[in-house]
Order: structure tokens, then sequence, then C-alpha cells
């Protein structure tokens, strides 16, 4: 909205001088370590209770940390995209990933995104919904969206191990 091309100098001013700065990117890292997926020790989807439900955070658990990684690495490789898909696709080639991991992060983002949407339109007005419409109710997901859930996070896990390994000196 408005002319985005005012924000342009600021953008290439960040783009340039941000990997140059390594205590500013240690910090940007620390942000995307800040929350970690809900798998435990055995791999299993940790739930914590809200008004006696087995729920998980969508976005605090699953998609922000997809986005936090990606504006991390985009920041750090002076990738000028601002959509976290985006964002993913440039990072895969230019970290010299394979082409099916950085699909795999790309659908993993998009499908935690779906779900997120799902539940905030089926819990319009419920309580849940009230408190934080990011919720989900690992029972009231059928089971191959729970399957698929968990992928979802053990990609995030490993994309936060990335992080750890490029950044936590």
């Amino acid at each position: 909205c408005g002319a985005a091309h005012l924000a342009e100098p600021l953008r290439q001013t960040l783009l340039t001088h941000a990997p140059r700065l390594p205590r500013f990117m240690k910090q940007i890292a620390d942000n995307a370590l800040r929350n970690g997926p809900p798998l435990n020790w055995h791999g299993s989807i940790d739930t914590q209770e809200v008004q006696g439900r087995a729920v998980v955070d969508l976005k605090m658990q699953g998609t922000a940390l997809f986005v936090d990684v990606a504006r991390l690495y985009a920041l750090a490789h002076g990738i000028a995209a601002t959509n976290t898909r985006a964002r993913l696709e440039s990072l895969g080639r230019l970290l010299g990933v394979e082409h099916a991991e950085s699909d795999a992060w790309i659908a993993a983002f998009e499908f935690l995104q779906l779900l997120r949407l799902r539940v905030q339109l089926d819990q319009r007005g419920a309580v849940l919904a009230q408190d934080n419409p990011n919720l989900v109710e690992l029972a009231a997901l059928n089971d191959i969206d729970r399957r698929v859930l968990k992928e979802s996070f053990r990609l995030a896990r490993r994309l936060q191990q990335r992080v750890q390994l490029d950044y936590q000196r």
C-alpha cells in the first residue's frame, strides 16, 4: 500500500550493510531460535493445555520458525525478496541444498499457513479462537493432517539446526 519506491533506498541499505554486521546477524539468528517446534525427544508433538484441550500454536511454533529463518538467510545473502516463499526458493539454491529439500521447506510452510487459515475459519467465534486464533486442537485433526503437521515441524527443526550450526558460535 502506498508508494513502495520510497522504501527502496532503505531496503538496499539494509541488504548491503546487514551481512557485514555480525552482532546484528547473531541477534537475528537468536530470534529465529527463540521458539522451537513442539516436538519432544521421541518425535511426537508436544501440546499445551488450554481450557482442557491439547493444542499447538501454529504461528509461534510453526510458521514463525520458517519466516524467521528465511528472513535471517535472506539478509545474510542479500536476497531482496520479502515474501517467505520467494526467500525459501532463493535460499535453497544459495545454500546448495537439493531441490527436493527446499521444496519440502516451502510445502511445510504453506501447509502450516493453510492449516492456520482453516482453523481460524472453523473457529470463528469459538472460545479458543478468542484466546488465540492460531491454536489448533490436535484431536480435531485427521490422521493425514497430524502426520503432515509432524513432518512440517521436523523440517522446521532441521532449519533451526542449520541456523545453530551457522550462527551459534
